[in-house]
């Protein structure tokens, strides 16, 4: 991949966080790549992409409340620096994410702070806010939260050993990161309810027949080179109108179809007003690679 690692920080949970919140450090990195430009390319310019790696792989990456300051502070930056065209989601170790640390469960559901009442914290909004596409990588358990953040990508490309599974019901706790509502949108109101009030475990198989993922790899390492060049097609794409095509996909999916084409044409039309002399002649330069 013409990927260049440009610069990586490896940020501590507990630098964002109390000592309570974790005990050790780095257990969520972040990067930003530089994506090089193709040498049949005729443009110079470099994309970033953003790299965002759960790395608590002896708990299976379950995420403490410093973890999750730390996954929405990432993606916060990406989208206010301005300087991210695509991100990643991705985790190591033997899976993605077991959801909140249960032994931390206190900390993020009861907590007396602000955070109830903020959305500075919340790592699905964070992430929904991104204008620019994300690209998760799943590999063996997402569960619960680990669904949630799953569900929070654009795009999602698992390994053959990943599985998610809804286990709020199991324990209890009420789903606060819009699982209840993105899940039948995604996969049909009757396989929502099966997932959701059995708890029981989506294979990658079955997902990618729900159309929960959009492929299947053999490996993780496998599924992150795949979410890589799905970043390097989208970089190659105009950035404007990524982000715009984005915004009207995800707005007018909560619309009822005469409100999304509505949406959609004052979209196209207030953007087609922006278009310049030079823009048209790139159009008319155009030949066909296909």
């Amino acid at each position: 991949f013409l990927l260049q690692r440009n610069r990586r920080v490896a940020m501590a949970a507990s630098s964002s966080s109390s000592s309570s919140d974790d005990d050790s450090s780095e257990l969520v990195l972040v990067e930003r790549r530089t994506l090089l430009s193709s040498p049949s390319s005729s443009s110079d310019q470099k994309k970033v992409v953003g790299l965002v790696t759960l790395n608590r792989p002896s708990a299976l990456n379950a995420l403490t409340f410093g973890m999750i300051k730390t996954i929405a502070g990432a993606f916060r930056s990406f989208e206010d620096d301005g300087d991210v065209s695509c991100a990643v989601l991705c985790a190591r170790g033997k899976g993605f994410c077991a959801g909140v640390d249960l032994k931390a469960a206190s900390q993020v559901f009861k907590r007396r702070d602000s955070y109830a009442d903020s959305y500075e914290f919340d790592v699905v909004h964070q992430m929904e806010r991104c204008s620019f596409p994300i690209v998760g990588v799943v590999h063996g358990a997402a569960i619960t939260a680990g669904f949630e953040i799953a569900l929070a990508c654009d795009v999602l490309v698992a390994s053959e050993d990943a599985f998610f599974a809804d286990t709020h019901c199991k324990w209890g706790i009420m789903p606060g990161w819009g699982l209840s509502q993105k899940l039948p949108r995604l996969v049909g109101i009757n396989n929502a309810r099966l997932a959701s009030l059995t708890s029981c475990k989506v294979s990658s198989g079955r997902a990618l027949a729900w159309g929960l993922v959009q492929s299947v790899h053999g490996t993780r390492d496998l599924a992150l080179q795949e979410a890589l060049r799905i970043c390097q097609r989208v970089c190659r794409n105009d950035e404007g109108t990524v982000r715009a095509y984005k915004s009207v996909l995800n707005r007018g999916y909560g619309c009822t179809y005469e409100e999304g084409r509505e949406l959609e044409r004052r979209v196209a039309w207030n953007a087609y007003g922006e278009m310049d002399p030079d823009h048209f002649k790139r159009l008319a330069r155009f030949k066909s690679k296909l």
